[in-house]
């Protein structure tokens, strides 16, 4: 006898459409439950492996390049404001910043300026956070593709410097910028200000060899040293000198008026 297939009735349609949708609905889920809910002002970077150092660089303490793992993570989107860290003042009676009276750099939108590295991490503890790992923070300003400045190569958003806050007036500002300014300069994973601006504290001593004995996984810089290290460059510097693989480094008592910060919530 030829068997001839089941005929495919409206109701076998309904249920192979509900079992589709229950399908796709569990993925959606599982993404969802992948990655928790970001607090307000702040993004998240993944986990994952990326680019670290510049085997090219003149600077040695770039050198070499390497693959780096670090564990997912928020990190702020925007270098702390004035406004935000008159919050922590006023909640806590922390000393103020050294430039808080200084109309150059205190209005609102500014970011906090004469913070020493004691100073940040007394305002990320308060906030339940810390300060980022230089690998946290290079890789939240390169993203997974070994850029040289948040934005990719470093005219391609052509030569005319208005996405940046960099010596000169090009970008509109003498001095520091607003923390929200400068969106077509975001960083792949969204982060605002990651070149030019505020140098920023980082978590980790500075160790000018440390690259070449870094851990792969989530490293966290060198045991005790002298000097703090700050990524990211300021309004003083050029656009050459504020590549997201240049470091540099200072006491942590340090107060000036192209030092500030922004903080990081481990999901570890």
């Amino acid at each position: 006898m030829i068997s001839h297939p089941e005929p495919i009735t409206l109701k076998k349609i309904q249920i192979r459409t509900l079992l589709l949708s229950l399908a796709l609905l569990t993925t959606w889920v599982s993404s969802a439950w992948a990655i928790p809910k970001t607090p307000p002002g702040m993004v998240y970077v993944p986990e994952g492996y990326f680019q670290m150092g510049q085997s090219s660089s003149e600077a040695e303490d770039q050198k070499p390049m390497h693959f780096v793992y670090t564990s997912a993570y928020f990190i702020d989107k925007y270098e702390v404001s004035n406004s935000e860290y008159k919050k922590f003042l006023d909640a806590t009676g922390h000393d103020k910043p050294r430039y808080w009276e200084d109309e150059r750099f205190n209005q609102p939108d500014q970011p906090v300026v004469g913070v020493s590295w004691f100073d940040a991490m007394a305002y990320s503890r308060w906030k339940g956070r810390r300060l980022p790992t230089e690998a946290e923070w290079e890789k939240a300003a390169r993203g997974n593709d070994g850029r040289l400045y948040p934005w990719g190569e470093k005219e391609a958003k052509g030569k005319k410097l208005y996405f940046v806050n960099v010596f000169g007036m090009e970008d509109r500002y003498e001095f520091t910028a607003p923390v929200d300014y400068y969106a077509t300069g975001a960083s792949p994973f969204g982060t605002y200000n990651m070149a030019g601006n505020v140098w920023e504290w980082c978590l980790d001593w500075y160790d000018k060899d440390y690259y070449r004995v870094s851990p792969e996984l989530d490293p966290e810089g060198p045991e005790a040293r002298e000097m703090k290290v700050l990524r990211g460059g300021s309004w003083i510097n050029d656009i050459d000198s504020v590549q997201v693989t240049q470091r540099t480094r200072n006491l942590p008592e340090t107060q000036n008026t192209i030092y500030g910060f922004r903080t990081v919530l481990p999901l570890r």
